[in-house]
């Protein structure tokens, strides 16, 4: 599969929706989690369910990030010629889409690092 260059309109787009993939899946998975298999009261935020919607958070945020960075990059290294400030444009709000995608997520997970899932 080909990779959707850096000032696709697509960019715009893609940031917000990995990020609401994620936001369903952790809810998800937790309500799934909890009613299927419910962890032990004792060990509060530690256990399995949260270990697990953390790995995925954290890959989530890295390919996150990494996109953010390759659309930062392709907005700074464009030529300043009249037909690439459209492609520049698109490609530095793809970067700021993709990094206000990353900051909703990390903030969106804290509750991950304290609260049992399963309350």
């Amino acid at each position: 599969m080909r990779r959707v260059p850096a000032h696709h309109p697509l960019q715009l787009v893609l940031g917000l929706s990995v990020w609401a993939v994620w936001f369903v899946v952790v809810y998800g998975g937790t309500s799934v989690a909890c009613a299927l298999a419910p962890p032990l009261a004792g060990p509060g935020a530690w256990n399995l369910v949260n270990g697990i919607l953390l790995l995925f958070t954290l890959a989530t945020l890295a390919l996150l990030l990494r996109l953010a960075w390759r659309c930062r990059g392709a907005s700074r290294n464009a030529s300043s010629m009249p037909p690439n400030d459209a492609r520049r444009f698109i490609a530095g709000l793809g970067a700021a889409l993709y990094a206000t995608a990353a900051v909703s997520t990390a903030f969106v997970a804290l509750p991950l690092l304290v609260l049992p899932p399963c309350l």
